[in-house]
């Protein structure tokens, strides 16, 4: 099984799906954080699960099954970057994208386009 970290630009995406569970108790966040550990085992088993994004050919996006969210990610010198926890109904994670864009570049000499 490959690693997987979590880049700081995924940091709001981690707080904002915790608050939005919490804010919205009709919503089991044992469950959600049970399909997030589904979607990591599933990343780590096979990195390449994710769909391609259209304009960033080197990163991914895999569905958090009975959520709102997905993992935005990368795979760089064999580990799995996650780049964002993304709200899929906003535009929040075009920021961090466009952090990891610049961390990927300085960190491993990486374009990601």
């Amino acid at each position: 099984m490959m690693k997987l970290e979590y880049l700081q630009t995924a940091q709001a995406g981690l707080r904002w799906f915790r608050r939005y569970h919490r804010q919205n108790p009709q919503l089991d966040i044992a469950c959600a954080v049970a399909a997030l550990r589904v979607a990591e085992t599933t990343l780590r088993e096979f990195p390449m699960a994710g769909e391609r994004l259209e304009d960033m050919q080197a990163v991914r996006e895999i569905k958090i099954t009975g959520t709102a969210f997905s993992l935005l990610y990368t795979v760089a010198q064999g580990t799995i970057l996650v780049i964002d926890l993304h709200d899929q109904r906003g535009l929040r994670s075009a920021e961090a994208l466009r952090t990891f864009a610049r961390e990927l570049r300085e960190r491993y000499g990486i374009d990601p386009r």
